[in-house]
């Protein structure tokens, strides 16, 4: 049924691509010129073909909305470990190590720093104090700094060492990779466990659904003055809706081809295939600068399928900068430009349906159907408006072209805003929506921009990997001053932590265990309480300053408890000015504090007689890991 509808769909757009770019005459006339007889009928199949696939990710896309169909179950049925590929990250890795330790306790995580130049690896080692199941694997120069995917392979082989086990075992460890400032959603791992995902044992891997952290800063871009942030706004906001309806909408599209892709942020992967790769191709993931879609490609080709869950999502941090959004997505189309080499491995290895096939393929085309409509649209109109001189400003052909670009060119792309509006549960409101779809015009447009220099660098050879820039970037922390209050308060009362371990039946390691469980949440509760306050979201914003008083005052940190109340009582008053300008002091007390606590923490340790924990560290601070030049 799906099938049929499909073809009559292909069918009458195709026929409505003939009248209008073909017979109507308001293009060009047919039959006139054999160049222009080629141009209509290739933009005619070019039309044709988008609309029915814009339709088909449609129909797909808000049935799964209606009905999903992911179910939870058991993350303790597996073993977990998170990779976290870093190259000067120091500004936001913090964040995302805290949030996935305290979110998800049973899994391990290992930050690959690649050569950084930065605190990265100090940042680290310093989380490490407070929690054994974080690890540091340090590659150094000068066989760092070659790529993601030579980091990946580096971390694979110490986590599979360390993991051991049996093919059973194996085939249920869970390898994760999260970027620096990726933020999995509390539901993960009892999704990722579910029945669809890898509850199934024939699904090899399994991609996240992305959103953007900060699709509600009111100041993306700080630095700047009201029209760079309003820019920067809609930046930000676009990328949240590229990736929650127009991505997703082909992620779960490609669940029903067999086809489903990975990304390198929220991409998890057995074990088991992982190890199967290697000894196929020497290694889990390639040298493409698209490195996620490649591994995805190849475990399709292996005959495992890919899984997409949507209700389970990765969050990361858009960029509100257009140079830097173009500099990204142009090593992204490049990179996918270059697993186009894996499709003849595909078709010979029959594990590919023709639904999949045929979707690969027109992905994999995109990038040409784009420069095609970059040059047959404006050349048609030209010749159109050429024939018709100053008549066709007042003639119907005027009235055909502005209908037809309403149909072919704006309405594919304006009704993602209202689709946006549905997924993201009211975040924007209906006039909002209608322009964020209009607005999608515009920024589908910067793919022919990121297209065009992909492919300028794959005809020139150019294949070097620039990491993107993070909007914290060459921003510099500007002093706090305390007030004569906040100064005479204590850092941390001696005493509480005496209380504390009372509290647990004297057990002095419980108390220590306490505490790191604090300083290892501390980046998380800073980073919620920085987001809310720019947002300007008021009820996540208390939440989170009362989440940082309470638990200040549970582990004695007397001066950041004091901080958080000067804070709370700003907000309260309505002065969101003055509370974003308090916001600094918070976090500087609180970094003090951890390292107050990290100090107490490593004396304790040394001298407690139990263990901290009944699974041994079983890697060192950091690894050198050489890795051949190729």
């Amino acid at each position: 049924m799906r099938s049929a509808l499909i073809l009559v769909l292909a069918v009458v757009y195709g026929l409505l691509a003939v009248v209008v770019f073909g017979m109507s005459g308001a293009f060009t006339r047919f039959g006139a010129m054999l160049w222009k007889d080629l141009a209509v009928l290739l933009l005619t199949a070019v039309a044709a073909c988008a609309l029915t696939y814009v339709s088909l990710l449609l129909m797909t896309f808000l049935r799964e909305i209606r009905a999903p169909r992911t179910t939870p179950g058991e993350p303790d049925a597996f073993r977990w470990h998170l990779l976290v590929p870093c190259r000067d990250e120091e500004n936001v890795i913090a964040e995302t190590v805290s949030a996935a330790r305290t979110s998800f306790p049973g899994a391990h995580v290992w930050v690959i720093d690649d050569a950084s130049e930065d605190g990265t690896a100090t940042v680290i080692r310093d989380l490490m104090v407070f929690d054994p199941k974080v690890h540091l694997i340090s590659r150094v120069a000068p066989e760092a700094r070659t790529g993601k995917g030579d980091a990946l392979n580096a971390a694979y082989r110490i986590v599979s060492r360390h993991a051991g086990g049996s093919p059973e075992d194996r085939h249920r460890t869970i390898v994760g990779v999260l970027d620096a400032d990726g933020f999995l959603s509390d539901n993960t791992l009892s999704l990722l466990a579910g029945p669809e995902s890898f509850g199934d044992d024939e699904i090899g891997a399994v991609q996240l659904e992305v959103w953007m952290k900060n699709r509600g800063d009111r100041r993306p871009r700080p630095e700047d003055g009201r029209l760079a942030n309003l820019v920067g706004r809609v930046l930000v906001r676009m990328q949240d809706l590229e990736f929650r309806t127009t991505n997703s909408a082909m992620q779960v599209l490609r669940v029903r081809t067999g086809t489903v892709g990975m990304g390198g942020n929220g991409q998890f992967t057995r074990l088991t295939v992982l190890d199967t790769l290697a000894e196929e191709h020497g290694r889990p993931w390639g040298k493409k600068l698209c490195e996620d879609y490649e591994l995805g490609l190849n475990i399709l080709a292996m005959g495992m399928r890919n899984h997409y869950v949507r209700e389970a999502h990765v969050s990361q941090e858009a960029l509100p900068y257009t140079r830097r959004l173009i500099r990204q997505r142009t090593r992204w189309a490049q990179g996918n430009m270059e697993c186009a080499s894996a499709l003849p491995t595909l078709r010979r290895s029959r594990e590919l349906s023709a639904s999949g096939l045929l979707e690969i393929h027109y992905f994999m085309l995109q990038p040409l159907v784009m420069m095609l409509n970059l040059v047959l649209v404006p050349l048609l109109l030209a010749v159109g408006v050429a024939q018709g001189g100053a008549d066709f400003w007042r003639s119907t052909d005027l009235v055909l072209v502005i209908c037809a670009a309403l149909f072919f060119l704006v309405l594919p792309y304006a009704v993602w805003g209202l689709v946006y509006r549905r997924v993201s549960e009211g975040e924007v409101s209906v006039p909002g929506a209608i322009c964020l779809g209009l607005l999608n015009l515009v920024y589908v447009y910067l793919t022919y921009v990121y297209y065009a220099r992909a492919a300028w660098r794959a005809v020139t050879g150019r294949t070097g990997w620039a990491k993107t820039q993070r909007n914290a970037d060459g921003r510099l922390l500007e002093p706090v001053v305390l007030s004569p209050e906040l100064q005479a308060l204590p850092l941390i009362l001696p005493e509480q932590m005496k209380e504390l371990v009372e509290e647990l039946e004297g057990r002095s390691d419980l108390g220590t265990d306490f505490v790191s469980g604090w300083a290892v949440m501390w980046p998380t509760r800073q980073s919620r309480l920085e987001r809310a306050i720019a947002a300007e979201a008021a009820v996540p914003a208390r939440d989170a300053i009362g989440s940082i008083k309470v638990s200040s005052a549970m582990v004695g940190a007397a001066r950041l408890e004091r901080a958080a109340a000067q804070l709370e009582s700003a907000l309260a008053g309505g002065d969101v000015e003055a509370a974003r300008a308090l916001v600094p002091t918070v976090t500087a007390i609180g970094r003090e504090s951890v390292g107050v606590f990290r100090k107490e923490v490593s004396v304790r340790r040394s001298l407690e007689s139990t263990a901290h924990t009944s699974e041994p560290q079983t890697v060192t601070e950091s690894q050198m890991v050489p890795v051949r030049r190729r």
